[in-house]
């Protein structure tokens, strides 16, 4: 499933559609970060997150939408299948983002950071089924 998932999001990270470009004009990241912290090179790498997942009727619009990067993307997929509570706190979050239209504030950010740290410690040496650690190192460079 977790491999699926990561298909998914690099497919949709090819190409940015007309709404995940509305959204940067909207949020305007000055911070130079994705709503989960991970430092942003190249704008054309966000891709579009649903809030609400597609499979429970989330549309691709801007109020059911989060600005991640691919490597954040996968990461809160895998934070959705280890721990649906931090998975809805994590989401929460983004729809009081997204109903501010700015980007995140300096306090959600913190609130963030602490509900990925938290999943972290719990997590840190959880393996998949060939016995590799689940969170990458790659999850843990954040700019915050």
């Amino acid at each position: 499933m977790i491999r699926h998932l990561a298909i998914d999001v690099f497919f949709c990270g090819e190409f940015m559609n007309k709404i995940t470009r509305e959204m940067i004009k909207i949020y305007k990241p000055l911070s130079g970060m994705d709503w989960l912290n991970y430092k942003i090179v190249n704008k054309e790498d966000i891709t579009f997150h649903h809030i609400q997942k597609r499979c429970d009727g989330g549309k691709r619009i801007i109020t059911n939408g989060a600005l991640l990067l691919p490597t954040a993307h996968r990461y809160i997929h895998l934070i959705e299948i280890k721990d649906i509570d931090t998975y809805i706190a994590i989401n929460k979050i983004f729809k009081f983002i997204n109903e501010q239209r700015t980007e995140p504030t300096m306090e959600q950010r913190e609130i963030l950071e602490y509900l990925l740290r938290q999943f972290e410690s719990e997590h840190r040496w959880d393996k998949g089924s060939k016995g590799k650690l689940l969170i990458k190192r790659e999850y843990y460079q954040r700019a915050l």
